[in-house]
C-alpha cells in the first residue's frame, strides 16, 4: 500500500532527507536512491510524494518515492526542459507557479555594462517588499522616479530570465558556500561569493573581498569536492600550448551545439570538455545554460564550467 505525504526536509548534496507522513506524525527517511523520478533533481521543502514504507534498523525508510507533479511539470519533463523546484532553497517568497527554463533566458551580452549587484536574497518575486534590480528586468514606467522598484510583472518576467548559472551562483551568496574559482593565471581561488552582477562576481577570499569579471573564470567547484576535481582533471597538452588567454567581453563564445548537451543530459550520455587552458574533463550533464555547463564527473565531483572558457566539446 502506497504512502503519502510531503517533503520535510532534502539535502541535495548529500541526496538524503524526510518525510512528514500525512497518515502518521511519525517521519519517514528519504534517501535520493529511492526516488522514480532522477531527471526531477532537487526536491523541494513542501512537495508532495506517495511512497511506499520499510522498517529499516534507525526507523521507517522510503522505498518508491514518487514526486507528484503537476501536469506542466510532466509535460515539461517530456519537452525535456528541467524544472528549478518551486520555493527553491533560500529564496524566500518565491512564486510556488513559478518555472524557470534553461531555455527562458537572454542570450549573454558581457559587454551591456553593469547591472545592480545580486546577493541571494534580493529574489523576492511574490514578496510585499520590491525586489532589487536584476539584469534585463523592466521596470515601471508610471513613474521615472521609481525605476529600482518595478511593478510584479516585471518582478516576475526578472526572474524567468534568470539562468540556472545565476541561481546555481545566488544560493552559494546565501548559504555562503566555500568554493575554489580557477582563473587563466593558473590560480585555484578559495572563495565564497558576496554579490553578483551580469559581468561580474565579487568574492571573499581569505577575508579580502575582490571584484572579478566572470571572463577570467574557466570553472568553479565547491571546496568539499576539491580533492576529486583535482585528481580527474586532465590536461590537453596541445591545447595548453596555445597559451589562449580569456575571451575579451564582447567576444563570441565557443560554438557549442547546446541541443546536442541537452539530449546528453536527458539521455545521461557522458560529455567531455576540453577548455582554453588544457583542462580536460569529462562526466555527464547536470544542467545547461547559455552561460555554464554543470558536470558530475565520473568520480561523483561537480564542476560548473563557464562556456566562455570552453574550447572544445564532444559527446560520445
Amino acid at each position: 500500500m502506497m504512502s503519502t505525504g510531503r517533503i520535510k526536509y532534502y539535502n541535495f548534496d548529500k541526496g538524503f532527507g524526510f518525510i512528514a507522513q500525512d497518515s502518521s506524525d511519525a517521519d519517514v527517511f528519504l534517501h535520493s536512491s529511492a526516488i522514480k523520478h532522477p531527471e526531477y533533481e532537487e526536491l523541494r521543502v513542501g512537495q508532495r510524494v506517495k511512497y511506499s514504507v520499510v522498517e529499516g534498523e534507525k526507523g521507517l525508510v522510503a522505498q518508491n518515492v514518487e514526486v507528484l507533479l503537476t501536469p506542466t511539470e510532466r509535460r515539461w519533463l517530456r519537452q525535456g526542459k528541467a524544472i528549478i523546484p518551486r520555493g527553491y532553497a533560500g529564496f524566500p517568497g518565491q512564486n510556488q507557479g513559478q518555472f524557470i527554463s534553461d531555455e527562458a533566458v537572454p542570450a549573454p551580452n558581457y559587454g551591456a555594462g553593469e547591472s545592480k549587484p545580486m546577493r541571494g536574497r534580493d529574489i523576492s518575486v511574490a514578496s510585499s517588499k520590491p525586489a532589487s534590480k536584476l539584469p534585463n528586468q523592466p521596470t515601471s514606467t508610471k513613474d521615472s522616479g521609481d525605476a529600482d522598484e518595478p511593478t510584479q510583472d516585471g518582478q516576475e518576467q526578472a526572474s524567468k530570465q534568470l539562468s540556472f548559472g545565476d541561481l546555481y551562483i545566488l544560493k552559494q551568496i546565501n548559504f555562503e558556500t566555500s568554493m575554489f574559482f580557477a582563473l587563466y593565471n593558473a590560480i585555484q581561488l578559495p572563495a565564497t561569493v558576496l554579490e553578483m552582477t551580469l559581468s561580474s562576481l565579487t568574492l571573499n577570499s581569505n577575508g579580502k573581498e575582490q571584484q572579478i569579471a566572470k571572463t577570467d573564470v574557466k570553472y568553479c567547484y565547491k571546496d568539499f569536492d576539491a580533492e576529486k576535481v583535482q585528481a580527474a582533471v586532465e590536461i590537453e597538452e596541445d591545447v595548453k600550448a596555445q597559451e589562449l588567454t580569456q575571451l575579451p567581453p564582447d567576444a563570441q563564445l565557443c560554438e557549442v551545439d547546446t541541443e546536442a548537451v541537452r539530449h546528453a543530459r536527458k539521455n545521461g550520455t557522458a560529455i567531455e570538455i576540453t577548455l582554453r587552458g588544457g583542462e580536460t574533463f569529462r562526466g555527464t550533464v547536470d544542467w545547461v545554460s547559455p552561460y555554464e555547463i554543470k558536470l558530475i564527473l565520473e568520480n561523483g565531483a561537480k564542476v560548473v564550467i563557464f562556456r566562455h572558457a570552453v574550447y572544445n566539446l564532444s559527446v560520445d
